[in-house]
């Protein structure tokens, strides 16, 4: 929490002084007249303080624990519609991000803790390193819809691995809107996993599956109809017919009149 000590010739003054100074308006701040001094011209020193937010101890706190680590990051806190966002960067980001954001994701829930200790304090912390959470997102989103194709296709259910909270959410996100299959979390913390079940759809009609006309149904045609322009058409035709009767070979003729098919 940043405080003040200014003093001038009455409180209302070193109060305006010290919460331009602070940057602050009268809501956000306490103040307490530390010294009065002068017999004629009175002097009063005030100590203006910014009142205890949530989200400035939980900003405190991730410095501190950065700075412990011996990390070279720094930290910028952003308003955001989704809370406080607690963007981390630096040459260590790394290390505060972990194997799979596991770092990031603890010190989250701690930040969370602290910011929670400060009444009043109604808001969401997200901890991010590197745009590290939405890179994280379109990873996810892939696999999902690639798993969900695969599920749909073979009609098998698929399990994944075990995720943090985030990742789950991402995942039910992705696929909430997904007509062929479904899905839900089992199993218990740290081992809770997303389950993607296809959905029972009745299957697109495929052509194998379409029954088949009979003979009788289809339009009858008559060779009587053909008409022949020649002699060689019509030796054509027999030959055709023929050579679909008895198979490639059987009606061969030597000679000059020897024909291919």
């Amino acid at each position: 929490m940043e405080s003040v000590e200014i003093t001038a010739g009455s409180v209302k003054e070193a109060l305006a002084k010290g919460l331009e100074q602070l940057g602050i308006t009268e809501e956000e701040s306490e103040h307490e007249v530390v010294k009065e001094s002068g017999l004629i011209k009175k002097k009063y020193t005030v100590k203006v303080s910014e009142k205890p937010k949530g989200e400035k101890a939980a900003l405190t706190f991730i410095r501190g624990v950065i700075e412990r680590m011996g990390l070279e990051c720094t930290v910028e806190l952003k308003v955001t519609d989704d809370g406080f966002l607690y963007e981390i960067s630096g040459k260590d980001v790394a290390h505060i991000i972990g194997y799979r954001g596991d770092v990031l994701d603890s010190l989250q829930y701690l930040a969370l803790l602290v910011a929670n200790t400060v009444p009043g304090f109604d808001g969401r912390i997200i901890v991010d390193g590197e745009n590290y959470r939405e890179k994280r997102v379109q990873i996810l989103s892939k696999l999902a819809r690639r798993l969900a194709f695969k599920a749909a296709k073979s009609g098998e259910t698929i399990k994944l691995e075990p995720m943090n909270p985030f990742e789950r959410r991402v995942i039910h996100s992705a696929l909430s809107e997904d007509k062929f299959v479904s899905t839900h979390s089992e199993g218990e913390e740290p081992y809770r996993c997303v389950v993607i079940v296809p959905d029972k759809h009745p299957k697109r009609e495929r052509k194998n599956d379409r029954p088949r006309r009979e003979k009788s149904e289809y339009p009858a045609v008559s060779q009587s109809n053909i008409k022949y322009h020649t002699d060689i058409d019509l030796y054509d035709a027999e030959a055709s017919r023929n050579f679909k009767k008895k198979g490639f070979g059987k009606t061969k003729s030597y000679g000059v009149s020897k024909r291919h098919f």
